[in-house]
C-alpha cells in the first residue's frame, strides 16, 4: 500500500463522517452501539444483533455500527475474553488470578459444541472461569456504550471542524 493510498483512505473517512446529512450524535451513538455488541460475551451473537438493531433502529449509522461491533474479532477475542474473564474475576472480589489449570484447551475441538458429553466436559472445564467471564463481559460492554459514544463523537465534531483559510504570504 502506497502513502496515497493510505492518505485516500483516510480522506474517503473524514468526508464520510464529516457528511453533513448525519448528525454526529447519530455517528457517535452508532459506533456506541456497536462497541457495546463487541464486549457481550455471548459468543456468536455479535453480527446478529448489529443486524436487529439495525432493522429496529431508524437512525442507526449501519456502517459505524458494524465497525464498532467488529472490534472484536479472530485478532482481539482473546485479549477482550480475557480482559472480561479478568474484570469478572475483580469485580467478584478475586483478585487478578484466574484458575485455568483444570482447563485443558487442547481437548477443545468440534465435538465440545456439537455432542451433549462434549459440551459437558467443556462446561465443566470451564466453570470456574465463566461466571467472571460473563459478569465481565457484560460490564464491560455497557461501559463500551459512553466510552464508544464519546470518541466518536469526538471525532465526527474534529472532523466536521472548517479548516482555516490559508493565508498568503505576498502582500496582495
Amino acid at each position: 500500500m502506497t502513502h496515497h493510498d493510505k492518505t485516500h483512505i483516510w480522506a474517503r473517512t473524514k468526508r464520510f463522517l464529516a457528511d453533513p446529512d448525519l448528525e454526529p450524535h447519530h455517528l457517535a451513538w452508532s459506533f456506541a452501539l456497536g462497541f457495546a455488541i463487541a464486549w457481550n460475551p455471548l459468543l456468536g451473537t455479535h453480527t446478529g444483533l448489529v443486524v436487529l438493531f439495525c432493522a429496529l433502529v431508524k437512525k442507526l449509522h449501519r456502517p459505524l455500527a458494524f465497525l464498532g461491533a467488529f472490534t472484536n474479532n479472530p485478532w482481539t477475542m482473546v485479549p477482550m475474553a480475557t480482559g472480561s474473564a479478568l474484570f469478572g474475576n475483580v469485580l467478584l472480589g478475586r483478585g487478578l488470578h484466574l484458575d485455568l489449570t483444570g482447563v485443558d484447551w487442547k481437548s477443545f475441538g468440534w465435538q465440545s459444541f456439537t455432542t451433549r458429553e462434549g459440551f459437558e466436559a467443556a462446561a465443566a472445564m470451564l466453570k470456574p472461569i465463566f461466571l467472571p467471564y460473563l459478569l465481565g463481559g457484560f460490564v464491560l460492554s455497557a461501559l463500551a456504550i459512553p466510552v464508544g459514544y464519546f470518541l466518536m463523537l469526538r471525532l465526527a465534531h474534529r472532523l466536521r471542524r472548517p479548516k482555516p483559510a490559508p493565508t498568503s504570504l505576498s502582500g496582495d
